[in-house]
C-alpha cells in the first residue's frame, strides 16, 4: 500500500496555512490555494496526466492540451460539489478522435483515482475536442 503525507502549519496570513508536500510548499486557506479550487485541479491534473500517458503509448503526436473545469458547489454546508464539468482540448497534427475518446474512457473507468473517489459523489461530465496546431505552433 502506497502512503502519501502532506502536513499543514498554520502561517502569519490569516486563516492560511502552508502545506509541506513532497514537491514543496504550497499556501492553503483564505490567503492562499483554496482547498475546493485544489480538488477541481487534482481531478484535472490526474486526468491530464493520464491523457498525457495514454495518448503518448498510442504514439499520437500531442502538442498540447488543455482541460477546462467548472465545479458547481451547493448553496448549504457543507458546501460541496454537485456537478463538475471538464472539458479537455486536445491539440496537435493527425491525432486520431478515437485514440483521444478512448484515452478519456480509460482514464475516467480505470486510472483517475481521483475521479474514482468522486464519481460516486459528485456528477461529473467530461468532454473533449480535437483541434489542430496550437496557436503557437501556427505562426
Amino acid at each position: 500500500m502506497e502512503e502519501k503525507r502532506v502536513s499543514l502549519k498554520l502561517s502569519e496570513k490569516e486563516h492560511t496555512y502552508t502545506a509541506s508536500t513532497s514537491y514543496g510548499e504550497l499556501p492553503v486557506g483564505e490567503k492562499g490555494y483554496r482547498p475546493m479550487e485544489l480538488v477541481l485541479v487534482a481531478l484535472a491534473g490526474c486526468m491530464g496526466v493520464d491523457l498525457s500517458h495514454i495518448l503518448s503509448k498510442k504514439r499520437q503526436k500531442v502538442q498540447d492540451i488543455n482541460i477546462k473545469v467548472v465545479g458547481r458547489r451547493r448553496d448549504e454546508h457543507p458546501r460541496v460539489y454537485e456537478d463538475i464539468e471538464l472539458e479537455v482540448e486536445v491539440y496537435g497534427e493527425d491525432i486520431n478522435p478515437k485514440a483521444v475518446e478512448d484515452a478519456v474512457k480509460l482514464s475516467v473507468e480505470k486510472y483517475c483515482s481521483v475521479y474514482a473517489m468522486l464519481r460516486n459523489s459528485v456528477n461529473i461530465r467530461v468532454r473533449w475536442k480535437v483541434l489542430g496546431k496550437t496557436d503557437s505552433e501556427q505562426k
